[in-house]
């Protein structure tokens, strides 16, 4: 597994009649991960008006990410039953291991290429 910080970003839609299985999944996976996950860096939800949501995720590596899912694994579940992912994306090294699991059609990776950054004045 690599070592280095994982970024997860991905869109998504709620399946018609799903919203409430959806709410429950979030609002059994955050408070765990807030509360218990320090290993997760960042969990943002976003949604646009036409109902697509995008959801980025930080983690501190890829072992942080394998563990986030078991941790969470039945919000995990309800999350899966009511949404349609429509792609993911993966900026960060992931191992083969990783990629066998949850690997698709709709899942890219990306390597870092060049960096810079600037903290907030």
């Amino acid at each position: 597994m690599t070592n280095n910080l994982i970024d997860v970003i991905f869109w998504f839609r709620v399946k018609p009649g799903k919203l409430e299985l959806y709410k429950q999944a979030i609002d059994f996976i955050l408070p765990i991960t807030e509360a218990k996950e320090s290993y997760v860096l960042e969990y943002k939800i976003y949604k646009n008006a036409e109902g697509v949501y995008t959801q980025h995720e930080r983690f501190a590596a890829e072992a942080a990410l394998h563990r986030h899912l078991k941790v969470t694994m039945d919000g995990q579940i309800k999350w899966a039953e009511a949404t349609e992912i429509e792609q993911v994306i993966i900026l960060g090294d992931m191992s083969e291991h990783f990629w066998n699991l949850y690997g698709n059609e709709n899942t890219h990776g990306y390597s870092l290429f060049r960096r810079f950054k600037r903290e907030r004045e």
